[in-house]
């Protein structure tokens, strides 16, 4: 067992600093190994932590009074354990409008909307945005309900929501590619051949990488009726709870108006769906988890060839280091100090590439928040275990060569050479 104490620890430390500096470029390459392992363990985990942050800020976003009545058919699955919703019969238009009627007779507040497409392109004179503009069709308590704010202009009036008429809310993301110099109110816009007049431009609110509400133009709910709707369209009711304490209450009363508007008996299943205003972040991010074992799979995996590197450059180092051994051991130097003096040198390599790992990592996961335009992620957990492993894989690979070199002949290791 070794004693330890401060001064033979600082000693062993000075020793292996010494030792790396004379060998410095096996060092480097060595400390890089245990680096790409930490920075593949690091970088994955910190972009996960990125994704797990977008996606609840971009769900979250609607409020937490704020919950949804809508058909099935939603499938995220990632791995074996992955979640799955059964295809379930469309809610018509009309069904929606009298959940939206009935649950504000009820103090809450109704909104109905419809996903009509997400593959639209907009032009101006001879501006065009990319294929991928949602459509969305919306009545007037759409932005109350989905937490929207105007940057410029209006939403829609009664009467253009009434007679159905060719006006449009833009995405903050398509008012800037159509009108990079904000003059957008007012104008006319075409997509799919026919032309509507901007009434207003939404507030930017940011991208989760696979959501966004600035890529999006907003059509009065019955313009995108006659426009987009078909015998199959599924409407979504939006619903917002009188406050965050009476949601569940508010979940409730919305099942049973569902229900009673569904002609369902006393027994059977609901054939629709409640989403709460997260619950779908919150199914992404519980998938994540599998991506989450994956990245450590791999980084663990890159550990292990990193130990069995620096176990076989501490074996060499120990074989070309015989004869500095026989003349410590010579002086007085005993086992313990010579294991501590190895160890110290496989420790020092191994935390230093942990720490460069950890930096890289760390840089390279944040990219992903540059680009989603999310915080910083920072996933401290996952840092200490990261620095703990760089620790443990020093010791690990340092031991057998340690105890090697403390094994040896004094007398044998003099005569080396």
């Amino acid at each position: 067992m070794i004693k330890l104490s401060l001064p033979i620890v600082s000693d062993a430390f000075s020793m292996a600093r010494e030792s790396l500096k004379s060998q410095r470029l096996r060092a480097i390459l060595t400390a890089l190994i245990i680096a790409i392992g930490i920075t593949a363990l690091v970088g994955m985990l910190t972009a996960i932590s990125v994704m797990e942050n977008s996606l609840t800020g971009q769900f979250t976003s609607m409020g937490a009074n704020t919950f949804t009545v809508q058909s099935g058919g939603m499938r995220i699955q990632i791995g074996s354990n992955g979640i799955q919703q059964k295809l379930q019969q469309a809610i018509p238009l009309r069904t929606a409008k009298r959940l939206a009627q009935r649950v504000s007779e009820k103090g809450m507040v109704g909104s109905v909307s419809d996903d009509v497409s997400g593959t639209s392109t907009v032009q101006y004179l001879d501006r065009k945005t990319n294929p991928n503009v949602r459509v969305m069709a919306s009545d007037g308590n759409f932005m109350v309900c989905n937490g929207l704010d105007l940057s410029e202009g209006r939403y829609f009036s009664q009467l253009e929501q009434d007679e159905a008429r060719a006006v449009c809310v833009l995405g903050a993301d398509v008012a800037s590619s159509l009108f990079p110099q904000g003059d957008g109110i007012g104008k006319t816009i075409r997509m799919a051949a026919k032309p509507y007049r901007v009434v207003g431009i939404t507030q930017a609110k940011g991208s989760s990488g696979m959501f966004s509400s600035d890529q999006v133009i907003y059509l009065p709910l019955m313009t995108g009726h006659y426009a987009y709707g078909h015998s199959t369209s599924s409407y979504v009711t939006s619903i917002m709870a009188k406050d965050a304490a009476s949601l569940d209450l508010n979940i409730a009363e919305a099942t049973v108006i569902m229900r009673g508007l569904r002609k369902l008996r006393p027994g059977e299943s609901d054939n629709f769906n409640i989403r709460r205003s997260d619950a779908i972040a919150t199914m992404l991010v519980d998938s994540l988890g599998f991506v989450s074992s994956g990245a450590l799979l791999i980084a663990l995996i890159t550990l292990l060839g990193a130990s069995v590197a620096l176990m076989n450059i501490m074996l060499v180092s120990v074989t070309e280091r015989t004869k500095e051994i026989g003349i410590r051991k010579a002086l007085g130097a005993s086992k313990n100090t010579i294991v501590l003096q190895f160890l110290s040198e496989a420790i020092t390599v191994s935390v230093i590439g942990g720490l460069a790992g950890i930096v890289i990592g760390l840089g390279l996961g944040n990219m992903l928040a540059l680009q989603w335009d999310s915080p910083f992620a920072l996933p401290t957990t996952w840092l200490t275990i990261a620095l703990l492993i760089s620790v443990a894989v020093g010791i690990l690979s340092g031991w057998y060569p340690a105890k090697q070199a403390a094994s040896m002949d004094p007398i044998e290791a003099l005569r080396h050479e």
